[in-house]
C-alpha cells in the first residue's frame, strides 16, 4: 500500500503559522512526526480498498489556550506514517482508493476502509503541581461493502501522557504519539472481534477467528503476536498489547 508524500501537514502548518504572524499572534506549533512499524498480527484473508479523505491527511488543530498561547498542532503526517503500515499489516492486500464511488467499481475487492480522526484533545500543566502533558484522541474506522453499504462505524480511542521535562511542544509530541499507537494497538488487534465484522468476513466466506483477537492462529489459542509487556506512557503504567 502506498500513500501520498508526508508534506502536507507541514505546508499546511507553515500556512497556519503565517496567517497567526500577520494576525500579531504569536503561539505554540506541533507537528507530531513518529514511525509506525507493521503490528505483528495475523493477516485477515481480504482484499481492502484504503479510502484516506484529506481531512486526514491534513488534520490540523487549533486552540487558543487562555494564558498561555495559541496551540497549532500538525498530526496529518503522523496519520499517514501510522495507518499505511497498519493496514498492511492486517489484511492480505490493501490498494490505495480515491473515493467509496471508485472502488465500487473494482471487482477484487471484498471491502472498503476509511479511518477519520474525530477527536482531538490535549491537555497542558500550568500549575507547578501538574508535571504531566495529556492527549486523547479517537478515529473512526468505518467499513463497507464493495456497493457502499455500511459494515461498521467503529470509534477507537487513544490516550497517552508525558511528562514535561523540557518544552511543551515536546511533551504534547510525545504524549500524541503515544495515543496514537494504543489507538493503532487496539485497531490491530480488536478490529476482528467487533460483530459486524465476524458476520461481513463470514458473508465473504473468510470466517474470523475462531478465539482471541485477529492475532490468533488457526484457532490456536496461543497467537502469532508478540503480547509483550510494553510501557504505553511515561507513568511506565504497564499494558499488554502488541507491539506496534
Amino acid at each position: 500500500m502506498s500513500l501520498l508524500p508526508l508534506d502536507r501537514s507541514r505546508l499546511r502548518l507553515l500556512a497556519v503559522a503565517a496567517a497567526a504572524s500577520l494576525g500579531g499572534c504569536g503561539g505554540s506549533e506541533v507537528i507530531v512526526e513518529a514511525t509506525f512499524p507493521r503490528p505483528l498480527v495475523e493477516q485477515l484473508p481480504v482484499s481492502m480498498g484504503v479510502v484516506i479523505p484529506d481531512e486526514l491527511y491534513n488534520f490540523i488543530y487549533t486552540e487558543d489556550i487562555p494564558d498561555q498561547s495559541l496551540w497549532t498542532i500538525a498530526l496529518g503526517d503522523a496519520n499517514v506514517a501510522m495507518l499505511g503500515p497498519l493496514f498492511d499489516g492486517m489484511f492480505r492486500q490493501t490498494k490505495d482508493v480515491d473515493s467509496l464511488a471508485l472502488a465500487a467499481a473494482d471487482t477484487s475487492l471484498d471491502g472498503v476502509i476509511e479511518p477519520k480522526l474525530e477527536k482531538f484533545e490535549f491537555d497542558v500543566p500550568q500549575g507547578e503541581r501538574d508535571k504531566f502533558v495529556e492527549v486523547w484522541l479517537q478515529y473512526e474506522i468505518t467499513v463497507y461493502e464493495p456497493d457502499g453499504a455500511t459494515v461498521i462505524e467503529w470509534p477507537v480511542s487513544g490516550y497517552g501522557k508525558s511528562e514535561l521535562l523540557r518544552d511543551p511542544e515536546d511533551a504534547v509530541q510525545r504524549a500524541a504519539v503515544v495515543a496514537m499507537r494504543e489507538a493503532g494497538a487496539t485497531i490491530a488487534t480488536k478490529f476482528s472481534e467487533q460483530p459486524q465484522i465476524k458476520e461481513w468476513l463470514g458473508g465473504i466466506g473468510n470466517a474470523a477467528p475462531i478465539t482471541g483477537p485477529q492475532a490468533a492462529v488457526d484457532g490456536n489459542a496461543m497467537p502469532r503476536a508478540r503480547a509483550d509487556l510494553y510501557w504505553i506512557d511515561e507513568l511506565r503504567r504497564p499494558r499488554f498489547a502488541v507491539i506496534f
